[in-house]
């Protein structure tokens, strides 16, 4: 039995084939959660997940776009990429993604595990983070082995007798790794992968989306080398 376990595709189409293309054929593709979101291809991906008829959740970003009104997102000034995202969808994309849970449970490494796009964290986890605090954002959340996405960096810890997973990201990678990653599961042994994806790619069809230039630079930037002053901060202990 082989499980694809992907998250954080946030539009970025050529890094979600990469992952599928390195990933091979899998018996099982889960999702937990923001396919769409900050990226120029929100249409294709969903158009993409759909067809791997996968095991999936919602994520922040996908609710967030599917919160806006289709004829109140087109009429949303340029540069608004929440907005211009909902406008690509289609009513059946929309669909789609409106029926996803939020919450789901499957099975992993003979365990059974509960999926979630997020915790109630105030910020994102961190791999350095230790292991009580980790402990204590976990601690609403049933189940001994919990899998995430949604923090951008990969985590996979043992904490107080629960294992951890936050899945690294497909779309938008925020430790210095610029290359979209990905979990596999082969035989009950879950095993993390990287690979590049044609980066320039995305960062030319970015024109499309018609943000600030200041802001598509930043973005172009963040694309290129996978890190970002803001958004890959590093942890810092209370």
């Amino acid at each position: 039995m082989t499980r694809l376990f992907i998250a954080d595709i946030h539009a970025n189409l050529p890094a979600f084939e990469a992952v599928l293309e390195a990933a091979g054929h899998v018996d099982e593709v889960v999702f937990l959660g923001d396919v769409i979101g900050c990226g120029p291809y929100p249409a294709e991906c969903v158009h993409l997940l759909m067809s791997l008829s996968p095991c999936a959740i919602a994520g922040n970003h996908d609710l967030a776009i599917l919160r806006q009104p289709a004829h109140e997102a087109a009429a949303a000034p340029a540069g608004d990429w929440d907005a211009w995202s909902r406008c690509q969808l289609s009513e059946a994309h929309a669909g789609y993604l409106a029926a996803l849970p939020l919450e789901l449970n499957t099975v992993s490494c003979g365990e059974t595990v509960r999926l979630i796009h997020k915790t109630d964290a105030p910020y994102y986890l961190h791999p350095a983070m230790p292991d009580r605090l980790l402990a204590e954002y976990f601690r609403c959340i049933p189940g001994g082995t919990v899998y995430c996405g949604h923090s951008h960096r990969l985590i996979s810890r043992v904490v107080d007798g629960r294992r951890l997973v936050c899945l690294p990201p497909v779309g938008q990678p925020r430790n210095g790794d610029p290359r979209a990653g990905y979990a596999l599961e082969i035989d009950g042994v879950l095993e993390f992968h990287f690979v590049a994806y044609d980066v320039e790619t995305v960062i030319t069809d970015l024109a499309r989306v018609g943000l600030p230039d200041a802001y598509r630079q930043r973005w172009e930037c963040f694309l290129r080398r996978g890190c970002d002053p803001e958004w890959s901060r590093e942890y810092r202990p209370e």
